[in-house]
């Protein structure tokens, strides 16, 4: 009886044990054949903004928690990050890289205004960041100048990503050449491409293209084996698929730019399949940031950043022997010495024949008294981290351009001379009253009482009288250079983008003796009679 029940209890615990292993057994198959959901957060365009503000920035201390909220599985940035803000141009990306390093990025790709610093500041960069930083086709003497393949492998539940960086040949030029002397960038497809198989050889179930560059549809057309490509550089907000080299359709994505958004790309991935089945990509934007309450540990830091900022910006950089004039007013209707000073130093920057900067580009709104410059000045002159683009015109439209600023100048003074007359604050000044243009490296005389068109009476350039037929290099920011108030600059492309504008300022007054001024050689204003005996006999010179 006793053995009876002993072998009874044996069965029951058989079967007990075969219903677990079935049950254990049921629930990995089912597992294995589950769904798996992958998620990527990912950034481009920042352009050295920082913290968020109510309206326009995301900002790192937002963004942060809702990578918290979210827990991607990858953090990706396509370009264009430690550059711009005089946040990040004061200490040349460090405090971008600090607040990337805070975040956790997984993986960059440089844009071009990322090598502004030079070479080697971009890849200590990327250290600084903490990140890998992923530029495949970016060689220096035959090797990899970042010191990887340019690839990236993760695994999410048993799903293999790879990602794949790579940089468009095609803007290499969209900064000055010495930031990149020494590399070669070789085709940005086939190399994107060649590593793609690879990864899938290696068992990547998912391959994305990370790749700051221009016609992200032409790219993918010369390609094999992505599945998704995440872009910077347009400053668009991109979520369109368009079909690879073999016809499968590549999802491509793009936040826009200045970090108005973030975006979260989710790609499900069907085990059972063995393929995606769906890719979506949505935006947080600025107004879903501003209620998301901002992750403490990187609200210090920024403030730490800030704080250390606050005493750099105080430090004096160089000195000025001569009063210069930034007021909002006089900008708008005449030459000054800042706008002098600020083409200057777009001269010095670029070697360009001749250089323009619109005054609504300056924004000091005072007059700075000879004596010390500290860092604070030159970030108040060019607050908006506009960088210097060169083009090249032909004489007869830097003509035209000459004669359009002068109209609009003349515009303006009706409203100039009613705030002389009143000192408020109120007057309505004409629309695009900043488009009027401050120049540098020419000197002209005009009648205004002339019909427009038929004002100017002579221009030099470098000492020689304007040639119509001749090709001319010009400087300006590249705000300007795009705007429709001046269309012989916006409908010729860009030969070369060089620094931000306040750091043009900046090198500007580290020459020579620290002098914060005009060289001797661009002070074109006295090539001519006084002001006062021009503007006695209605003509006027700047």
């Amino acid at each position: 009886m006793e053995r009876q029940k002993k072998l009874k209890w044996a069965k029951l615990c058989i079967a007990v044990a075969l219903l677990i292993a079935a049950a254990v057994i049921f629930y990995i198959a089912g597992h294995r054949n589950t769904p798996v959901t992958i998620q990527i957060v990912h950034t481009n365009d920042i352009h050295g903004r920082s913290a968020y503000t109510e309206g326009s920035v995301v900002g790192f201390e937002r963004l942060a928690a809702y990578i918290k909220q979210v827990q991607p599985d990858l953090v990706l940035d396509a370009g264009d990050t430690f550059h711009g803000q005089a946040f990040a141009t004061l200490e040349q990306g460090e405090s971008i890289a600090e607040l990337m390093k805070a975040i956790g990025y997984d993986a960059m790709t440089p844009g071009n205004h990322d090598w502004n610093y030079g070479k080697n500041r971009m890849a200590e960069l990327g250290d600084l960041a903490g990140t890998k930083v992923l530029a495949a086709n970016v060689m220096e003497d035959g090797a990899p100048f970042f010191g990887n393949d340019g690839t990236l492998i993760k695994t999410v539940d048993g799903i293999k990503i790879g990602v794949v960086g790579v940089y468009d040949p095609q803007i290499k030029e969209a900064t000055a050449p010495r930031n990149i002397e020494g590399l070669t960038f070789t085709d940005d497809a086939e190399t994107a491409s060649n590593l793609a198989v690879s990864l899938r050889e290696q068992g990547c179930d998912v391959v994305i293209a990370l790749s700051h560059r221009l016609y992200c549809e032409d790219f993918i057309k010369k390609t094999h084996g992505f599945d998704v490509l995440i872009a910077g550089h347009e400053h668009v907000v991109a979520d369109e698929a368009c079909p690879d080299a073999d016809g499968r359709q590549v999802l491509v994505v793009e936040t826009g730019a200045y970090f108005e958004n973030a975006g979260l790309l989710t790609i499900t991935f069907d085990k059972a399949k063995g393929k995606i089945t769906d890719v979506q990509d949505t935006l947080l934007n600025v107004e879903d940031a501003g209620s998301i309450t901002p992750d403490k540990t990187v609200s210090d830091i920024l403030a730490s950043i800030e704080a250390r900022q606050k005493t750099q910006l105080g430090k004096t950089v160089g000195t000025t022997g001569q009063e210069l004039d930034g007021s909002w007013e006089t900008l708008r209707v005449e030459e000054t010495s800042m706008g002098r000073l600020v083409t200057a130093a777009y001269l010095e920057e670029t070697g360009a024949d001749v250089a323009f900067e619109n005054a609504g580009g300056i924004r000091l709104g005072k007059v700075l008294p000879a004596g010390e410059i500290i860092y604070q000045d030159i970030i108040d002159t060019a607050p908006f981290g506009n960088y210097i683009v060169t083009k090249q015109i032909t004489g007869e439209a830097l003509l035209s351009i000459v004669e359009a600023s002068i109209d609009k100048g003349l515009q303006n003074r009706i409203s100039y001379e009613e705030w002389l007359k009143t000192g408020s604050d109120q007057i309505r000044w004409p629309e695009g009253n900043g488009n009027y243009l401050q120049f540098g490296g020419m000197s002209a005389v005009y009648d205004p009482d002339m019909p427009q068109g038929q004002r100017v009476m002579n221009i030099l350039i470098d000492g020689e009288p304007l040639d119509m037929d001749r090709v001319y290099t010009v400087a300006t920011n590249n705000f300007i250079s795009l705007g429709k108030t001046y269309p012989e600059l916006a409908n010729v492309p860009e030969m070369n983008q060089y620094s931000a504008c306040d750091e043009a300022l900046l090198h500007l007054s580290s020459r020579g003796r620290r002098q914060w001024m005009l060289p001797q050689e661009r002070q074109v204003w006295n090539h001519y009679h006084s002001r006062s005996f021009l503007m006695r006999h209605k003509i006027r010179c700047f």
